[in-house]
């Protein structure tokens, strides 16, 4: 039985998410919001909020392109769907562009998402997240509230949830990992 919980939930572009849920990333970059006034990581397990809030195609590889003009057309203004939850593996931090280009195979993004990411407020390093996706049990639809909105890292949603099955297996996952962390350190 589920009971209701305060879960805390990192918003990330919806076709992060995605390729989360689907096993084709398993790293996030964040350097915060324009409303955080940094980076932390405020809980080791988490839901993962879709949103588009500054989404654009011009920062994606190619072959994801087509997948955020689907995520867009279905898109429901009013309301948000959680299909995943993610748990923390390993954090880091770096200001070197040449490792943050290495993890390339890693993420979605193109290589013109890193350096614009470095540009933003440029004194602070870029927080790396090694995470491992679970899908939920049962997707999570929520209204979406005022206090959702604008750019921050960070939302508290009280809902009855409960993770899945990971979406990578523990050989892969691990295997990945330790792939990763010779790149980054």
């Amino acid at each position: 039985m589920q009971t209701l919980k305060e879960w805390q939930a990192l918003k990330e572009w919806a076709v992060v998410v995605k390729a989360l849920e689907e096993g084709e990333q398993c790293i996030l970059f964040r350097k915060g919001g324009i409303l955080d006034p940094s980076f932390s990581v405020e809980s080791s397990e988490f839901l993962l909020f879709p949103t588009f809030e500054h989404q654009t195609k011009e920062y994606l590889k190619d072959n994801y392109k087509s997948k955020f003009d689907e995520l867009l057309s279905n898109r429901n203004a009013d309301k948000v769907t959680i299909t995943a939850a993610a748990k923390v593996a390993a954090a880091y931090e770096t200001g070197d562009k040449k490792k943050l280009h290495e993890l390339k195979e890693y993420h979605v993004y193109n290589d013109d998402f890193i350096d614009y990411r470095m540009q933003w407020n440029q004194e602070k390093p870029m927080s790396i997240l090694f995470v491992r996706t679970y899908r939920l049990d049962s997707p999570l639809t929520i209204d979406i509230l005022p206090e959702y909105s604008g750019c921050k890292s960070w939302v508290k949603i009280n809902a009855s949830a409960s993770f899945g099955k990971p979406v990578l297996g523990d050989k892969e996952f691990k295997e990945l990992k330790q792939h990763m962390e010779a790149l980054i350190s």
